[in-house]
């Protein structure tokens, strides 16, 4: 029987799971649906759009390595961030929402404010979510020594992502229910994505708040004294390869931008219904996958080490997303029909699995950098170096936001013209059938697809040449 000086109890494996869940479904909340809330709903033109989540992002993970570093020169140990900042987060997750309509009828003041509203909120949510989420993500490597524990309690943090997973699958189909009986107009669809908010950050919230109840810190994070932390990048090996591969692989990200205006307006019509079964049908693929990923990636982690997982699990990726691509290309108009609606459920499960490893791999990696450091140095700079994690996540989340709005205005798809479109679905319109939107729908699966894989492609290249444990 283990020490439990050396490792944590069953309750505070639990507290931590249930915290994560919480923590995931805040998440899920504001990745799934602001962008789409943005351009979509309350109608701010698509290249500021783009340039507001682009610049959030960048500027979240630039922040991140900063506040990892703060963190660690703390005095104050990582459960006091992850007991103060649940309530801000679910907070401030609802104050994104709460934005006006963007209009050409609006004074200009009045737009002005939509969009400075727009952008200041989502920074507010960024970095008030940041302090928990490099907490969150560094808090299992301070709860044990056994490495095995260590393992096993890092692969767990898949099922708060599949919280998440769960939280972007209903969030828009409840808001375009809502909004149906709310009156149906634009105003409705704000405040049914607005109360779709507050009812899933109150119970995110509360969740939350379990993250680190009664939980011991075992190992020592501090980092006394050193005011040069980002030499790490430069000294550390594996740091320095793992940075290099998610900023390569950044590309990944397009996939969660683009995926709600996809379902949205290729396959659902903006139908409740039909968005919750399609949503589904490509969210499904993630949730399965980190499910199985928790349950194999242990011991496929010990058959064949580390940086050869991540490099096969990365490559395999490329296939599926490039088999969608091509199955759009030959039926362009069909994709609902069962058998393309089959085909492209198992790719997506190949997808969700693939990327689900590679995270989860990504997160031992990390942890190894960690070891790697305190064998090189004496430090344990565990923040800083999980708060790469996060980085990688928002830089690549910044960047595909860019590219995404960007895209939208060259095929000129911005205020206008999704006002436009979202009178002609209400009027029992399918953009998919008609010519005059097949530019966007070609865009549109493009994105979903191709830039999913280069990232994947790239992502490995830093590891290529020392695939061993």
């Amino acid at each position: 029987m283990k020490n439990i000086s050396e490792t944590y109890t069953k309750r505070e494996k639990n507290r931590y799971v249930i915290g994560l869940v919480g923590q995931n479904i805040l998440y899920g909340v504001i990745s799934s649906s602001l962008a789409y809330f943005m351009q979509f709903t309350v109608l701010i033109p698509a290249a500021l759009v783009g340039v507001i989540v682009s610049a959030a992002r960048i500027y979240d993970a630039v922040k991140d390595p900063i506040m990892g570093m703060i963190i660690n020169r703390s005095k104050l140990p990582l459960k006091s961030y992850l007991l103060a900042v649940p309530v801000p987060t679910a907070f401030f997750t609802v104050l994104c929402f709460a934005n006006g309509v963007y209009s050409n009828q609006n004074s200009t003041s009045h737009n002005i404010f939509i969009i400075s509203f727009a952008m200041i909120s989502f920074v507010i949510w960024e970095t008030v979510f940041s302090l928990g989420d490099i907490s969150a993500v560094a808090f299992p490597s301070l709860l044990t020594t056994v490495e095995k524990d260590k393992t096993l309690l890092l692969t767990l943090r898949n099922i708060g992502a599949m919280a998440s997973s769960i939280s972007a699958l209903a969030v828009q189909p409840i808001a375009f229910a809502l909004s149906v009986r709310f009156g149906g107009t634009a105003l409705s669809e704000r405040n049914a994505f607005l109360f779709t908010a507050v009812v899933f950050s109150a119970f995110g919230g509360v969740l939350y708040q379990f993250i680190a109840l009664g939980s011991n810190q075992r190992v020592t994070a501090e980092n006394n004294g050193d005011s040069n932390q980002f030499r790490y990048f430069i000294t550390n090996k594996i740091l320095r390869k793992i940075t290099a591969s998610g900023i390569l692989g950044a590309l990944e990200s397009m996939t969660g931008v683009v995926l709600t205006p996809l379902v949205t307006y290729y396959y659902a019509s903006k139908d409740p219904l039909l968005s919750l079964f399609y949503t589904f049908l490509f969210g499904a693929g993630s949730f399965i996958g980190l499910f199985i990923s928790t349950l194999v990636v242990p011991a496929l982690v010990e058959k064949y080490g580390k940086i050869k997982l991540f490099i096969w699990t990365n490559v395999l990726c490329s296939i599926p997303n490039i088999a969608l691509f091509m199955l759009y290309l030959l039926y362009p108009q069909n994709m609902t029909d069962i058998l393309q609606v089959i085909v492209t459920f198992a790719l997506m499960l190949i997808i969700g699995l693939c990327i689900s490893m590679s995270n989860t791999v990504q997160s031992l990696i990390i942890s190894d950098a960690v070891e790697l450091e305190y064998k090189l140095s004496g430090n344990r700079p565990t923040a800083l170096f999980f708060s790469v994690q996060t980085f990688i996540i928002k830089i690549g989340a910044g960047i595909s936001s860019l590219l995404a709005g960007l895209c939208y205005s060259a095929i000129h798809f911005s205020s206008d013209e999704i006002a436009a479109l979202n009178s002609y679905v209400a009027n029992g319109g399918l953009p998919r059938l008609d010519s005059e939107y097949s530019v966007l729908m070609n865009a549109l699966f493009f994105m979903f697809t191709i830039p999913c894989a280069i990232g994947s492609l790239l992502s490995v290249i830093p590891f290529i040449k020392k695939s061993s444990k």
